[in-house]
Formats: C-alpha cells, sequence, structure tokens
C-alpha cells in the first residue's frame, strides 16, 4: 500500500502521473454527442500491443490516476493484462474505466479478473445511462443496450461481494437532447440500487451533432445539485473529498461556459496527458490539432516526450485556452496545494450542512 508521504509526493510532486490512455477507437456504439466518433467511425488499426504498452509502463513514473477508455475499452480482449502493468508497474493508486456496458456476458470475468489481480488499486468503473429505456438506446444506437447495460451494473453488484477495491457509477452526458429528461433518469438510476454515485458529464469537444452543444447551464446545476443531495459516495477510500471536488468543478464549467475565458489553471503535459490507441500523444482530448508526437518513434519514453520543446509549447498554449474538460479542471484542483485547501473546506462544509440537515 501506498504510504502518506509517497501519495503527497504523487499529489504535489513534480511528476507527470496522470494518463487517460484511449487504448481502443473500436466502439459498440454510435453515440451522436461523442467527441472521438470519427475515429469510432473509421478505427486505427495500429493499436499499441500489449507488448508495446508493457515498454511505455515500465518507463513511467508511479501514476495517481490513469482512465482506461475508448472507444470500448472492454472490446480489448487484453484489458485485464493491460491493468495489470499500470497497476504493477506503473503503481497506479487509481483507476478509471469507463464502460457502455454493452458486453454483460464478459463481465464477470473481465472484472473479476481485473479487481482481484490488483488488489493495492482502487478502481471507478463509470457505466453510460443518457436515457431511461428505449432513450437509452436510442442515444446510443444500439437496440436492446439499456438492458445489457444494467445487466452489467447487476453483474458488478454481484462481485462486490468478493471484492471491495472499485464502486460503480452511473455517467450521463448532460446534452440538449438530455437536459430536459434528466432529472427523471437520476430518479430511475437511484431507485435501482445499483450504482454507488452518478456523474453528470458536461458534453465537450466537436460531437456528431453539433446542435447538441451549449445546454441549460440552470439545468446543469440543478440536476448536479439534486446528485449531491441524493448519493453518498461511500465505497470510495476519498469519498467526502470527491463529493466536494465535483461540487467545486461544476461551477467552474459553469465559469468556463459563461464567461468563454480560461478560469483555472491548467496542468496538461506538466501533469497530466492523452495518449491515443495508435500511440500518439496528446495534451489533452480537447486539443486535437496539437500533437506531441507518436511514441513508437520515441522508444515509448513518455516522461520524455512530454520533456521536449514541442510539448513546451503546447503547455504554454495551454495557459490561455478555454473549456469545460471536468477531467482538466479536476486537476486544477488536485495538483495545486492551494486549491486542494479549499476542497478540502469545501468537504468539511458539505459535512457540516449535511449533518445539520439530518439533525
Amino acid at each position: 500500500m501506498v504510504n502518506p508521504l509517497e501519495m503527497a509526493r504523487r499529489f504535489w510532486g513534480g511528476d507527470t502521473n496522470y494518463m487517460i490512455f484511449q487504448i481502443t477507437d473500436r466502439c459498440n456504439a454510435a453515440c451522436e454527442h461523442c467527441f472521438n466518433w470519427r475515429k469510432v467511425r473509421n478505427p486505427d488499426n495500429r493499436e499499441l500491443s500489449l507488448a508495446e504498452i508493457e515498454k511505455l509502463a515500465d518507463k513511467l513514473p508511479p501514476m495517481l490516476l490513469v482512465n482506461l477508455c475508448g472507444g470500448e475499452p472492454t472490446m480489448r480482449t487484453d484489458l485485464p493484462e493491460i491493468v495489470f502493468l499500470f497497476s504493477h508497474k506503473s503503481k497506479a493508486k487509481y483507476i478509471t474505466i469507463p464502460t457502455n456496458g454493452f458486453l454483460p456476458d464478459k463481465t464477470e470475468e473481465i472484472f473479476g479478473r481485473i479487481f482481484g489481480e490488483n488488489p493495492d488499486t482502487f478502481f471507478r468503473i463509470g457505466i453510460s445511462l443518457d436515457g431511461w429505456e428505449e432513450e437509452h438506446d436510442r442515444i446510443r444506437r444500439h437496440p436492446g443496450g439499456f438492458k445489457k447495460t444494467l445487466s452489467t451494473a447487476k453483474i458488478l453488484q454481484k462481485i462486490k461481494q468478493s471484492y471491495d477495491n472499485f464502486f460503480v457509477e452511473a455517467n450521463i452526458v448532460f446534452s440538449r437532447k438530455t437536459q430536459d429528461t434528466i432529472d427523471d433518469l437520476v430518479t430511475n438510476i437511484h431507485s435501482t440500487g445499483l450504482f454507488d454515485s452518478i456523474a453528470v458529464l458536461y458534453i465537450r469537444g466537436n460531437p456528431e451533432n453539433p446542435q447538441l452543444m451549449q445546454p441549460d447551464l440552470e439545468k446543469y446545476k440543478a440536476v448536479n445539485q439534486r446528485i449531491a443531495d441524493v448519493f453518498r459516495v461511500e465505497r470510495h477510500p476519498s469519498a467526502r473529498i470527491l463529493e466536494a471536488l465535483t461540487e467545486l468543478v461544476v461551477e467552474k464549467v459553469i465559469e468556463a461556459e459563461t464567461t468563454q475565458k480560461h478560469c483555472f489553471a491548467c496542468y496538461t503535459v506538466k501533469r497530466f496527458f492523452v495518449l491515443h490507441a495508435n500511440g500518439d500523444l496528446y495534451p489533452c482530448e480537447i486539443l486535437e490539432d496539437k500533437l506531441i508526437g507518436n511514441v513508437r518513434e520515441h522508444g515509448y519514453d513518455i516522461p520524455t516526450m512530454l520533456k521536449s520543446d514541442v510539448a513546451e509549447d503546447i503547455r504554454q498554449y495551454a495557459k490561455s485556452c478555454t473549456c469545460t474538460w471536468e477531467c482538466a479542471i479536476n486537476m486544477s484542483f488536485i495538483y495545486n496545494p492551494l486549491q486542494s485547501v479549499k476542497v478540502v473546506s469545501r468537504s468539511f462544509s458539505r459535512a457540516l450542512g449535511i449533518h445539520k440537515k439530518r439533525g
């Protein structure tokens, strides 16, 4: 287990230790809100192999956070082996795996292995739910998908009887299509008892349907407040901090969208990066035209690539760009000691408010 001093170093040291790795472009959905839809429609067949991933994992520093996404990450049959590399070689403390849940028949095998083989890593499994029943299937363009998604959530609940190093989150993309039905959706999700929390993700990037952009911010704020009042995250080891962080991030998303100004300290390149399935290294999901390089051409040495002149120019550029990407905003609170104090203070304030409310 990582001791407190080691954790402090990971949070506030100098290493770049948060990776978002789109391990595949393949997907069994066709969501019109997806920022990665072009690659999903035409998957790159040059995915990094397991052997190549091991090479880059060997050269990474101890990781704080690793997000293994896609595409649909469970479509890689070697997902458990990929997780093992980052948990054991890169010593990842937290790993997030978002999934649409459309492969329930493989869920117990895949995630049973993942949780059992990596006991020192805590996992956040995010299951996409953008509507109830047929509405979800229409949004995801996958007939029968809703039933598969709930089946996957039920299987993960069953796995909880054996492992306690994960929690299950329902992920909702907040867009013009979901903003008017999201309140009922939250009610229905809560009633299932299958999810430990709900995350509302503000639509971002360049989706296939641009008319889904710029949804109602008041509705975004209201649904997040309702979730904060209804759900208490209990299984996550930093649950109260996570709740406070979510609240602060929502405030920053609204500020960024309202002002269209740079309103947070971006730690891209300095502390986090995005790796595509084919080995292309980018500063984030939003800056699609800012390629740092391909790991195959640089000996799979990501830390050295992030110190290049190209990477430094991109980091300087990112200091003035604007976005509503929750992951980047999260990092602005986590990696800044002064902002971290604000998160801790908010967590205490929320706890006191909840205590008074219940009393």
